[in-house]
């Protein structure tokens, strides 16, 4: 079974073009100081000004945007909605504080597989709402440390060369390290995590409802160009009912969705 086809979102990257307009219109006719304050360097006027010194400026500018942004500073990597891709990373030492056993919340695993405890509690009542309507659903992989990535990715990178580049993320740049993303698998699946998984009526259900739990699917058919991975129909990440529910209605790629919230991980 494939997954629904997503709409690229135009109108931010459009809003983002123009905005950046209005900046470098503002620095030309000298008024950048002023709205910035005296501690940031006058835009270069004339024509003798430099291609590098106006991409100086414009980073400068850029960089202290970023920084003054609200919601760019309230962003950590505890933070459920923190973006973590192939351009995003965590650092080494990074680990969730509240790791809880799967187990403790009813959710079958094939190993002692733990994960933050929001996500825990809604992945119980998921699990258990899966199985009331026939679906079993079982988590082969939740949380994996920095150290257990780097082990993961060198398996795959002797088996597959380069090509695990795009089935393996590497250390750093998983989604696993965060605490709130699971592989799911079911005997249906031969408990293997791999492509026969979408061919499993507890796949389906968990396109249709996994988002009501707070759970996104991260690596989507047809997205491979946005995500840098595979179609992995396994895969799913928790970022809370909320957020969940409005990328659902934004029909945006998880990705996308992510780097317009502007929510990069600040550790």
């Amino acid at each position: 079974m494939k997954t629904r086809t997503l709409r690229r979102s135009l109108s931010y990257g459009h809003t983002r073009r123009g905005v950046r307009l209005v900046i470098v219109l503002l620095l030309v006719f000298g008024v950048g100081n002023s709205l910035w304050g005296g501690d940031v360097a006058a835009a270069p006027v004339g024509p003798s000004a430099s291609a590098a010194e106006w991409s100086a400026l414009y980073y400068s500018y850029g960089q202290q945007l970023r920084e003054e942004s609200p919601t760019a500073a309230a962003t950590s990597c505890d933070d459920l909605s923190v973006l973590v891709d192939r351009s995003h990373t965590l650092p080494s030492d990074y680990a969730p504080g509240d790791l809880v056993p799967l187990q403790d919340y009813g959710v079958p695993t094939l190993g002692s597989e733990v994960l933050r405890r929001e996500a825990a509690e809604h992945l119980g009542r998921l699990v258990e709402d899966a199985a009331v309507d026939g679906e079993e659903l079982v988590i082969a992989s939740g949380y994996r440390s920095y150290e257990e990535q780097k082990l993961s990715h060198v398996r795959l990178m002797s088996v597959f060369g380069a090509g695990a580049a795009l089935m393996s993320a590497t250390p750093g740049h998983s989604q696993h390290q965060l605490g709130t993303a699971v592989d799911f698998t079911n005997a249906a699946a031969a408990y293997e995590v791999w492509g026969l998984f979408a061919q499993t009526s507890a796949h389906w259900w968990l396109e249709q409802h996994a988002w009501e739990y707070g759970f996104v699917l991260a690596y989507p058919e047809g997205k491979e160009d946005q995500t840098g991975y595979e179609w992995e129909p396994w895969h799913y990440r928790f970022v809370g009912v909320e957020d969940a529910k409005r990328l659902q209605q934004s029909d945006l790629s998880l990705q996308v969705f992510l780097e317009r919230e502007g929510t990069m991980p600040r550790c």
